[in-house]
């Protein structure tokens, strides 16, 4: 049996077009105060401020928040929301920009029915920052189940 595919230009909607946006992480870790799933696109001092100060709102104490430069840089931030235990993570995997939009690819990774974990409420989170944009976010996600043995 032999399949024929026709490729047709102009008519993909695979965003071909779209190049790899540089990434560096700001911050990422397991605790934070954000106790439900959100994605977000930060374009300034202020709204990262704010996100800042919820993320640490449970501490007695604020640490140093880090430092982004918001005339060259814009933040990509995700939290996948509270989880029962340990074992959850999620990272930012790639990112791409096509002409209208920013499209950040996430992995949630999930612990395995086998996987050791701490018995403590965690609320797994990834920050970094990309070149400057107001492109609309677009957020996909992918889910691993980690298998432990």
């Amino acid at each position: 049996m032999v399949l024929l595919t026709a490729v047709y230009p102009g008519c993909s909607n695979s965003g071909s077009d779209d190049s790899k946006v540089p990434s560096e992480i700001v911050l990422d870790g397991m605790y934070s105060a954000i106790e439900e799933k959100r994605e977000v696109l930060i374009t300034n001092n202020e709204q990262f401020q704010s996100l800042m100060n919820e993320i640490y709102r449970n501490m007695d104490q604020m640490p140093r928040f880090p430092v982004v430069d918001f005339t060259k840089n814009s933040v990509v931030a995700v939290f996948i929301g509270e989880r029962p235990n340990g074992g959850y993570m999620v990272s930012i995997d790639s990112i791409t920009e096509g002409s209208r939009y920013v499209n950040v690819n996430v992995v949630e990774t999930t612990p395995g029915p086998n996987c050791m974990t701490t018995q403590a409420i965690t609320r797994p989170f990834a920050i970094v920052k990309i070149p400057k944009t107001d492109n609309k976010p677009v957020f996909k996600t992918k889910q691993i189940v980690k298998d432990c043995q």
